[in-house]
Formats: C-alpha cells, sequence, structure tokens
C-alpha cells in the first residue's frame, strides 16, 4: 500500500518555506497528489483558484445589490471590476498551462499567485519513498553529491525570474514617460522584445510577458489606445 506524507509535515522535517515545495515539484523530486490519490497538474491549482475567485465575485455581487447610488458604484468600482479583471487574467493564464506537466512549468512573476501554488501544493500529499529522496542530505547518501536531474530546469527558472525582474525595469521606466502605452504595445516594444527571451534565444510567450508587467501599468482597462495608436 503507498504510503503518503503531508506537505506540511515535508515542511517541518525538512525546515523549510512554502516555496520550497513548490521547487521539489517543478524538479519533479515531488509528484503532489489528492486526498484521493490523484496526481495533482499546475492547471488544477489554477482551476481551483478561479473557483475560489469566482465565489468572492459572486459574494461582492450579492453584497453590491444591497447598495444604491455612490456607495454601489464604489463597490463596483473598487471591488468587483478589478477582481472581473483578475478573473480574467487567471482564466487566460490558465489556457496556457492548461496541458503543462510540474517539469514544463515556470513560476508565475505575481506574488500572490505563487503563494497561491505554494500554499496549495503544501496542503497536497506526497509518496513517502519521494519524500525521503528530496529530504536526503548528501552524506546520508554516502558522501557523494549527486546532481540534480533537473538542473537545466533550475537554471531555466532562475534565468526566467531574472528576466521578469528586467522586464518589468523596461516597462516601468517607459510608462512613467508614456503613461498611456497599452500593455499590449509595451509586449511589442523593441527594447522588450530584445529583453524578453528564454536561455535558447526563443522568446517568452505575450502571455507570459503580460503577467509579468500588467500590474505596472497605469491604466489598464480594455479598448484604451497608447500614443502610437496600439490597441489592447
Amino acid at each position: 500500500m503507498q504510503e503518503w506524507v503531508h506537505g506540511s509535515q515535508i515542511k517541518d522535517m525538512g525546515e523549510l518555506v512554502d516555496v520550497d515545495i513548490l521547487q521539489g515539484c517543478i524538479t519533479k523530486s515531488l509528484t503532489p497528489h489528492s486526498d484521493n490519490g490523484l496526481p495533482i497538474m499546475p492547471a488544477d491549482v489554477m482551476a481551483q483558484h478561479i473557483s475560489d475567485l469566482e465565489l468572492e465575485l459572486s459574494r461582492l455581487d450579492e453584497l453590491a445589490w444591497d447598495l444604491s447610488g455612490d456607495e454601489r458604484e464604489r463597490m463596483i468600482h473598487d471591488n468587483i471590476e478589478p477582481l472581473q479583471e483578475r478573473l480574467q487574467s487567471c482564466r487566460t493564464y490558465l489556457e496556457s498551462i492548461r496541458t503543462a506537466n510540474w517539469d514544463e512549468f515556470e513560476l508565475p512573476a505575481e506574488q500572490d499567485m505563487l503563494g497561491r501554488f505554494s500554499s496549495f501544493l503544501i496542503n497536497a500529499r506526497y509518496p513517502a519513498g519521494e519524500v525521503d529522496k528530496f529530504l536526503r542530505k548528501p552524506s546520508e547518501a554516502g558522501g557523494v553529491e549527486e546532481t540534480p536531474p533537473s538542473e537545466a530546469k533550475s537554471t531555466r527558472s532562475l534565468h526566467a525570474q531574472r528576466t521578469n525582474e528586467k522586464c518589468r525595469e523596461i516597462a516601468k521606466r517607459i510608462w512613467e514617460r508614456q503613461p498611456y502605452f497599452t500593455i499590449a504595445a509595451m509586449i511589442n516594444h523593441s527594447e522588450m522584445v530584445r529583453q524578453a527571451r528564454k536561455p535558447d534565444g526563443s522568446p517568452y510567450s505575450e502571455i507570459t510577458i503580460r503577467n509579468w508587467i500588467r500590474d505596472l501599468c497605469p491604466n489598464p482597462r480594455p479598448g484604451r489606445r497608447s500614443a502610437v495608436g496600439a490597441s489592447e
């Protein structure tokens, strides 16, 4: 019979932080499973997150109906519309990872989404044999330090994080000068195109770049046009 270890137990045994469990999954050291023993894929985490956001949107809608006038408009403007935009972004992101395995998964740029993945995986369970290998120290394996089989993946993740930071610096600088530049135009800006490259030189997807920079946009409303006429 398969023995399981809960993510919180792994965290305690290895004195880890939440994101360490996530890193263990994307390097294929750990395979998260549901309580029913079914493997959990990245899309499963995002689908659950979207479901939670939809419930929150439904709750806000009910609250808004009990309001009137300016108070209701403020609720819509300050809470409902931003949540609707966030939901749409999450649905788009879900489509981009719909068929991805953990070894194909890149850490999301947004901290709240990163936290969502980490907390979800902390509450999953893992095969005991994988946990033993994940927590084993080099000295416990005869003093020979093995090279992680997914070292290339870890390098890709680090490269993605650094590229994310550089792209955000570019976007912030350009938007400070041109606040009406659309997100779509920013993604296709020559400086951004040169920077947003994977280690092999191929470009990151527009969805990935959008997720990296969209929170920096001074006015991200759909349909807005930039000074150069590009539309969102």
